[in-house]
């Protein structure tokens, strides 16, 4: 399975992506839009990594020579999934979770990290992370991450993570994580 599959796959039941996009009318669309934002993004930056099995991805980049997705898959995104109504709401949740990085000038941000239903527990996420952290050792920079699910937070920790803050981000308890350089 390829890294645009996977991430269709696991985003239909990602809170923030129902944050983004609603979950009625044209949601499986909407999804696929929001999955291409992801990957073009980590594309453009080199920051995409399948497991062998093609079980799982990770999205990846150095935040502070990060190129941003195409201009007409975001184009695509704010007309057709997220739309004129959510685009503020969006944006302002955006921009409050950005707020959480401001402790860093550069930093390893971790985009999105994924295994399908049916693979987990299968040892996947071992080696999405070890792509991750050679990154971070070519780079020796922290990763920073967060989420919104108990259960992501509890994976991140098992694999090498910490909550560095924690606050109620446009109604959703969110958790910043950071992997620290290893010096």
């Amino acid at each position: 399975m390829d890294a645009f599959e996977i991430i269709k796959e696991t985003l239909v039941d990602n809170p923030s992506v129902l944050f983004t996009v609603g979950d009625k009318g044209f949601f499986r669309f909407k999804v696929k839009l929001i999955a291409k934002l992801l990957l073009s993004e980590a594309s453009k930056n080199n920051g995409v990594f399948v497991d062998s099995k093609g079980e799982g991805v990770i999205l990846f980049f150095e935040e502070k020579n990060k190129k941003s997705a195409s201009v007409f898959i975001q184009l695509l995104v704010i007309l057709f999934a997220i739309g004129p109504f959510r685009l503020h709401r969006v944006w302002r949740r955006t921009q409050e979770v950005a707020a959480f990085h401001s402790l860093w000038p550069n930093y390893i941000y971790c985009s999105y990290l994924a295994v399908r239903k049916s693979a987990r527990g299968h040892g996947a996420i071992f080696e999405l992370r070890n792509a991750l952290f050679q990154f971070q050792q070519e780079k020796q920079l922290p990763i920073l991450v967060e989420t919104t699910t108990e259960k992501n937070k509890r994976i991140y920790e098992r694999i090498g993570f910490r909550v560095y803050d924690e606050r109620v981000v446009s109604g959703f308890k969110t958790f910043c994580m950071v992997r620290d350089t290893l010096n």
